[in-house]
């Protein structure tokens, strides 16, 4: 360690000074890192927000928008909606909770409970966040990398909003959204409906016939005072996907993929205490046309419980969770009940510091108990300098196929847990222009693998260590030029083998230029070194890629905009999954307007 800290050191040195983006007021952002949403600069745990001019600016293109950031790596097995995974921190997205308005949308049938990012567009959304470490005594299992939360509406101004984007690209792409949303001094709401369709290009590099996919997703927020102790909520997703894929059968190989979600709450006072009900659901209905099994529904069902209150100068919450999980493949269904007790305290020391204290006691008939934590500090020095300090517990607990499958699986498997520490330093320089450092040390035991000789699955002793430095640094260099630097060192073991698709070294750079008052250009470079991923029976070195994107937006008027994207301009022929290709150069045009 003490010798990446010297050479990354020399790298976020020299990257300060040369790069940078623009930069954002943080201090109004309020982020999902509690039991209680809490403003970001008073939260020690490591968040990225992603925002709505971000997300814009991106379009459809939420694989790109989040490969970009600090300690992510994205890797498809093929183009737009086809199954993408990431890899936070070196950890899978069988690690990786993630919540689109507040419920969880990860698939029950999957081998282990993942979520595919696929097809995910984030025009439509006012926010993402990006949760790092482990988060399991808020979230509950498969947050031992971190959360993925996509918020469809944060915006507090008062009025009325209408957006649209209309895309049009290479292999036939077209892609729009329509949004529109009210803010009241009572309550607010919000519409979102996105639609994609592309022709694509081959999944795999061993054939070249085109996979097309197709998507429709309707989204809807609602927050309404009803009178000065009530406040009723509600969320709804619905989204319906076509899926071509190249499996064994590539010219048919085709999945049909709709999901249903949604909530309802009820935020009422009783004396000193906030209380919160909540009930949440999802449903994921998949037909796999040639699969060895065909048919995959999954239904979750969520009821919540919190109380928030003022104890002696500290903000308790406490709380109760009770989660029902079924999986139906092939019309065959098994099911696991959880139930859970929280709690977070969140204390300020003075006017510089703050620290929340979270526990989870989760407990199943199925798989066990398993008690989680999470310590999060954050000090406000003099010099704008920020420190924070996390050292939090996670767990996994066993899916459902993991479990029940007849041949594959062991109704004896417990959750896999995981310790996770971190430290972070951020200094301010000025109104724009800021740098920061994180190391991370995450290790995660009883492992539930895959043993290809047996081709079963097994939980052993084994451990999973993931580590390393997050480098990022943020500049203006005058009124139309801006920089920004993202570096990513990260090594990620099971034993001696070494954790596939997660690059050692991962670089992101990219200059924005404002040539005139309404014309400006992005120009982004992805660097990837030291990856591998696995042809059975071992792993096998990918040949390291540098992926240069460029775009332009012309600014009609105050309230639309024109742009152009070329991704992958020097088309460079690289994978991210071995044997998949990424398709080479390809062009995007469209407006995006806003009234």
């Amino acid at each position: 360690m003490n010798k990446l800290l010297k050479i990354t050191g020399l790298l976020f040195v020299s990257a300060s000074i040369s790069f940078a983006e623009e930069t954002y007021d943080l201090g109004e952002i309020y982020v999902s890192a509690g039991l209680q949403e809490i403003n970001i600069n008073k939260t020690g745990s490591s968040v990225l927000v992603l925002q709505s001019n971000e997300l814009n600016a991106n379009v459809f293109d939420a694989i790109n928008l989040l490969d970009a950031q600090s300690g992510i790596a994205m890797s498809s097995s093929g183009g737009v909606g086809s199954q993408t995974g990431i890899r936070l921190r070196g950890l899978s997205q069988s690690y990786v909770a993630v919540r689109v308005d507040g419920v969880d949308v990860s698939d029950p049938t999957g081998t282990q409970n993942s979520y595919d990012f696929g097809g995910i567009m984030p025009s439509g959304f006012d926010q993402i966040e990006i949760l790092k470490g482990s988060q399991s005594a808020i979230y509950g299992s498969e947050a031992i990398g971190g959360v993925i939360n996509f918020k469809t509406s944060t915006s507090e101004t008062i009025g009325k909003k209408t957006e649209t984007n209309v895309t049009l690209g290479s292999n036939n792409t077209l892609a729009a959204n329509f949004k529109y949303s009210q803010t009241q001094e009572l309550g607010s709401y919000a519409l979102s409906i996105s639609n994609m369709s592309t022709d694509g290009f081959s999944a795999k590099s061993d054939n070249d016939e085109a996979d097309p996919y197709s998507k429709t997703e309707f989204r809807f927020v609602l927050d309404q005072n009803i009178n000065e102790q009530l406040i009723l909520g509600a969320t709804a997703l619905y989204s319906d996907e076509n899926i071509d894929y190249d499996g064994f059968t590539h010219e048919t190989d085709h999945i049909d993929r709709n999901r249903s979600a949604g909530s309802i709450y009820a935020s009422f006072e009783s004396g000193s205490i906030t209380n919160k009900i909540t009930r949440s659901f999802s449903k994921t209905d998949r037909y796999d046309l040639n699969g060895w099994n065909k048919s995959f529904i999954g239904h979750r069902d969520v009821w919540n419980y919190t109380g928030q209150t003022i104890v002696n100068g500290a903000n308790f919450t406490f709380g109760y969770e009770e989660s029902v999980e079924e999986a139906k493949i092939d019309g065959q269904a098994k099911d696991y009940k959880e139930t859970a007790l929280i709690s977070e305290i969140l204390y300020s020391i003075g006017k510089s510091s703050d620290i929340s204290l979270a526990a989870r006691q989760t407990s199943s008939e199925n798989y066990g108990d398993d008690t989680t934590f999470r310590i999060a500090a954050i000090n406000r020095h003099e010099d704008e300098l920020i420190s924070r300090l996390v050292l939090s517990s996670g767990f996994r607990a066993p899916s459902l196929y993991e479990l029940f499958d007849s041949y594959y699986g062991n109704s004896t498997f417990t959750p896999e847990t995981s310790l996770n520490a971190e430290i972070g330093l951020e200094k301010k320089l000025n109104d724009s222009n800021n740098v920061s450092a994180t190391i991370f040390n995450n290790t995660i035991d009883n492992l539930i693998e895959f043993n290809n000789d047996k081709f079963i699955y097994e939980q052993n002793n084994g451990s999973t260590e993931t580590s390393g430095l997050e480098l990022s640094s943020k500049m203006s260099i005058n009124n139309t030029l801006t920089f920004n630097a993202n570096y990513t060192y990260t090594t990620s073991e099971t034993g001696e083998v070494k954790a596939v698709r997660v690059p050692k070294h991962d670089l992101v750079l990219a200059i924005e230029s404002q040539f005139s008052e309404k014309f400006s250009s992005l120009v982004s470079l992805r660097v990837a070194r030291d990856v591998e991923d696995t042809v059975w029976p071992a792993n096998v070195q990918m040949p390291n890629y540098e992926v240069l994107d460029i775009s332009f937006t012309y600014d009609i008027n105050d309230k639309s905009s024109a742009y152009l994207q070329v991704q992958n301009v020097a088309d460079e022929n690289y994978e991210t999954i071995k044997g998949y290709n990424t398709g080479g150069r390809q062009f995007f045009a469209g407006i995006h307007a806003s009234f």
